[in-house]
C-alpha cells in the first residue's frame, strides 16, 4: 500500500525541489566555466551567479567562443529556473498564509510573552460575557475552543484576545495558552465534566492559579470544590437568586 503525502507538506516539498535544482544549476555553471574557460572556482561561481541573477555586472574574464555558447545556454536555463522558483515561492507563501501557519505562529509568540493573563475555556454564553468584559478593560485573554468561527469573531472584535483552536481539556492546548504564567482560568465549557477536568488539570499545571468553573449540577459542583477549584458558578442558581430578589424587593 502506498503512503499518502500529507497535503500540508506538498508546498514545502515543491519549494525544496526547486531549491535543489537551483543549487544544481549553480554547481553545474561553476564547474562548466572551470572546464570550458579554465577559470578558478571563485570566478566560475561569480560568473554563474551574475548570469542567473541577470544583474549585468559584466564578464569576470574575457569569454571564448565556447564560453559564450555555454553562457547562452546557462542564461536560458537560468530564466526557466528563476521563473519556476518565483512561481513556487509565491505559491508556498500564499498557501502557508491561507493555511493559517503565519497566524498561528504569530499568536503563539504573543501568548508566550503574556503574564498574569486569563485563560477562558469555551465560547458559550458565559464565556462570551467574560471575554467581552475583560476585553473592554483591555485585559489579556486567551480563548481555547474547537469552534474556529467563534474564535475568528473574537480575534476580529478584540485586539487583546488571543485564540487557540483545540480541545481545552487537552494539556498541550493549556500549555500553549501559557498556563504557567496565567493568573486566572475560566472553565466555561458546555460539559460540566469537562470543566471539572480542566480545573483539576490547571491546578496541577499552574502554580497558584485561580480557577473559576461553571456547573449547574450540585453534585459536580461539590466535586469541583473538593478538587480545589477556587470558585464554582451556577448560572441557573444566580438567575434564580436574582429573580427572587426582584420579587421580594
Amino acid at each position: 500500500m502506498m503512503n499518502s503525502v500529507p497535503t500540508e507538506s506538498l508546498p514545502l516539498r515543491r519549494l525544496l525541489k526547486v531549491m535543489y535544482w537551483l543549487l544544481g544549476v549553480i554547481a553545474a555553471g561553476t564547474i562548466g566555466y572551470c572546464i570550458v574557460e579554465g577559470w578558478s572556482i571563485s570566478d566560475g561561481f561569480f560568473m554563474t551567479v551574475i548570469t542567473m541573477s541577470t544583474v549585468g555586472y559584466g564578464e569576470t574574464n574575457e569569454l571564448s567562443q565556447a564560453g559564450r555558447w555555454f553562457t547562452s545556454g546557462l542564461i536560458f536555463v537560468s530564466l526557466v529556473s528563476m521563473t519556476g522558483w518565483t512561481a513556487i515561492l509565491t505559491s508556498f507563501i500564499v498557501e502557508c498564509d491561507l493555511g493559517g501557519h503565519f497566524q498561528r505562529r504569530r499568536t503563539a509568540k504573543m501568548i508566550e510573552t503574556l503574564k498574569g493573563h486569563t485563560i477562558v475555556c469555551g465560547t458559550g454564553l458565559m464565556a462570551q460575557a467574560v471575554i467581552e468584559r475583560l476585553a473592554r478593560k483591555r485585559a489579556n485573554v486567551v480563548v481555547i475552543d474547537v469552534d474556529a468561527g467563534r474564535l475568528e469573531e473574537f480575534r476580529r472584535k478584540f485586539r487583546t484576545v488571543q485564540t487557540i483552536e483545540g480541545d481545552a481539556t487537552n494539556e498541550l492546548n493549556l500549555a500553549k495558552a501559557n498556563i504557567v504564567e496565567a493568573k486566572h482560568v475560566v472553565a466555561a465549557m458546555e460539559s460540566e465534566l469537562d470543566n471539572l477536568l480542566i480545573g483539576i488539570t490547571c491546578k496541577d499545571m499552574g502554580d497558584g492559579i485561580s480557577v473559576i468553573a461553571r456547573s449547574n449540577n450540585p453534585a459536580i459542583a461539590n466535586r469541583m470544590r473538593k478538587a480545589g477549584i477556587d470558585e464554582v458558578i451556577s448560572p441557573n442558581q444566580l438567575g434564580g437568586e436574582r429573580a427572587t430578589e426582584l420579587i421580594l424587593a
